[in-house]
């Protein structure tokens, strides 16, 4: 063991970090051997070994259970960490894909404007024609749908327009649970629009029908919604 330690084995130098998150992202090895590589990356607890730990949250191991046990307890280590912890974690949440537990890892670091903040500066960091953070979108505006806070709910509406398709359906439930008011032009805008998938326009229609909110009859509506919908004193109600 001291030999390993003169050799430099047990330093945070970049090519130590970088063997540790290897270990960390390995799907079909025992728990131990993960933990130990976490535990090891959490002692360094340099700013490049915390980015390293958290790339646990990148990756689904074979074992379901053991996924999420690694994940929560990776929380909680990260929860006793403090501002280096939350220095990483708001990093992560701006330039990785499977943000969920890493939020939730912030929310035990922050008050609730804090975390309200971060989640924000997250997800308008990502542009919605980036189809490669489509998941960490969604995730986004799913946690700051839950947060039900009023003024973050408004950075929501852009990501009606989002690229992928998951993106807006989790946009426009989010303005339809927490009547973000300023996301309902664009809802009724949506269903006379051609260019989204039916899917999209079905669910722009659902949340359009409950919120009762008014269409112009003079505008065609899409295809997809006339199947299910038809104008009654102006509003879209369900054809039966």
């Amino acid at each position: 063991m001291a030999l390993f330690g003169l050799l430099g084995g047990d330093k945070p130098t970049e090519k130590n970090i970088d063997k540790q998150v290897q270990k960390v992202k390995e799907r079909y090895a025992q728990p131990e051997f993960r933990r130990a590589a976490m535990d090891r990356l959490l002692e360094w607890g340099t700013p490049e070994a915390l980015a390293g730990v958290m790339q646990r949250f990148s990756v689904v191991v074979q074992s379901p259970h053991w996924d999420e046990e690694e994940k929560r307890w990776l929380v909680d280590e990260l929860a006793e960490r403090g501002d280096a912890a939350r220095q990483a974690i708001t990093q992560y949440l701006k330039t990785q894909n499977n943000i969920a537990f890493a939020a939730k890892a912030l929310r035990k670091l922050c008050d609730e404007q804090g975390y309200v903040q971060e989640l924000v500066a997250a997800l308008q960091a990502r542009d919605p024609e980036d189809y490669r953070s489509v998941q960490a979108k969604q995730e986004l505006v799913a946690a700051i749908g839950a947060t039900g806070d009023t003024e973050a709910l408004g950075a929501v509406v852009t990501f009606l327009d989002d690229h992928g398709d998951d993106v807006q359906c989790t946009a426009i439930d989010v303005v339809e649970k927490n009547h973000v008011e300023q996301g309902y032009p664009r809802l009724v805008k949506m269903i006379t629009e051609d260019f989204h998938s039916a899917r999209v326009v079905r669910h722009a229609a659902g949340a359009v029908s409950r919120l009762g909110l008014g269409i112009d009859p003079e505008k065609p509506l899409s295809p997809e919604v006339t199947e299910d919908f038809v104008v009654k004193d102006g509003k879209l109600a369900l054809n039966r």
